[in-house]
């Protein structure tokens, strides 16, 4: 059997980059700029993770939400749509913080609506914020039952 190696001189990457990262980060920041505040704030969108679950007697949604207060949520019921919307709002600039250079948290309006899948009894509607997560419970109204109808002679 024959085997060959080959040597291969190791060299940096950053020797063989013609620009550093730096400035790779400075013209994407001029680009983008470059459009204005309408397509920066327009190109984020943001709808809250959920889990959604169905029991016999009950659906519950449980909504990712971290970092919010309960008075930034709104949850409401309306023709079997459940609606979740709300605002993040943005954070204060410390005057010892350079400039912002990367940024993934989402800040700003949004939405998030589901149609149930049964019919449920809203007045029995409960939504709970804790640790991050928003949990929905809505009671589902009950389903009637057949019924049977015993049938007599007509005499």
């Amino acid at each position: 059997m024959l085997t060959t190696h080959l040597l291969v001189p190791r060299r940096s990457a950053a020797s063989l980059a013609p620009f550093s990262w730096s400035d790779f980060d400075r013209v994407f920041d001029q680009l983008w700029n470059g459009f204005g505040p309408a397509v920066r704030s327009a190109e984020a969108s943001y709808a809250p993770r959920i889990d959604f679950t169905e029991t016999d007697s009950e659906i519950r949604v449980a909504a990712e939400l971290p970092g919010l207060e309960e008075k930034d949520i709104h949850v409401s019921l309306e023709d079997g749509v459940l609606t979740i919307r709300g605002e993040r709002g943005s954070e204060e600039k410390r005057e010892d913080e350079k400039e912002v250079r990367h940024v993934e948290t989402f800040r700003g309006k949004y939405v998030r609506s589901l149609r149930l899948p049964a019919e449920v009894k809203a007045d029995g509607v409960n939504a709970v914020y804790r640790n991050g997560i928003l949990t929905v419970t809505l009671p589902k109204t009950p389903q009637p039952q057949p019924r049977v109808i015993q049938v007599t002679s007509g005499s």
